[in-house]
């Protein structure tokens, strides 16, 4: 119905009205939370809230059409959505906090002056790098990655905030990881390739 991993309804009534509520809602809402995160997210985003919607009127049923219960519920799923890129884009700003607090106050001069200013350009690179890594992470794999590795909490306090197994946090920790080193061996790969053809 919504992806692969929905819940599915033994009512085809709202399994149509659920089709007929994204045609309607979706281009628009997209459209929004494009303008507060990245495409990817905005996706997953939408996703989850239509699923939350969908599972609510599944669970709820009454005398109204389904269509209707949805369209009396459109408040209901922007608020979701919204509140959706909220977390996200709060988690955002921890991991970018810790990345800032970590690199040096010197200006720049003081850097290249500094005995080991080739070593302290290529740190802050490699941090620039593994934020714009994480950044790219799907939104509940980043949560769990933010939350285990830069804020330490352990798999179960993860588990409990997010509301899925140990299981599932270790599952987001290894596709964090691999996510992450392919990223930044790809960016690594660009960047050399870019000063072979410099140098050339």
């Amino acid at each position: 119905m919504i992806d692969s991993h929905s819940p599915q309804s033994n009512d085809p009534n709202l399994e149509s009205a659920m089709q007929q509520f994204i045609a309607q809602t979706k281009a628009q809402q997209l459209a929004i939370l494009k303008n507060m995160v990245y495409k990817g997210e905005a996706e997953e985003i939408l996703q989850e809230a239509y699923l939350k919607i969908y599972l609510l009127v599944q669970k709820n049923p009454n005398k109204q059409q389904p269509l209707q219960q949805l369209i009396l519920l459109k408040p209901l799923f922007y608020s979701i959505a919204k509140n959706l890129a909220i977390t996200i884009i709060r988690h955002q700003k921890v991991v970018n906090s810790h990345f800032q607090a970590s690199v040096s106050d010197m200006d720049a001069n003081e850097l290249w002056q500094s005995q080991n200013s080739e070593d302290e350009l290529i740190k802050q690179d490699q941090e620039a790098l593994l934020l714009e890594a994480i950044n790219h992470l799907p939104p509940i794999c980043r949560q769990v990655f933010v939350q285990r590795k830069i804020q330490a909490k352990s798999h179960s306090e993860i588990a409990a905030m997010l509301g899925i197994t140990t299981k599932t946090v270790e599952n987001h920790l290894s596709k964090g990881l691999i996510l992450c080193r392919n990223f930044v061996q790809k960016a690594q790969q660009v960047k050399n390739n870019k000063l072979r053809v410099n140098s050339n």
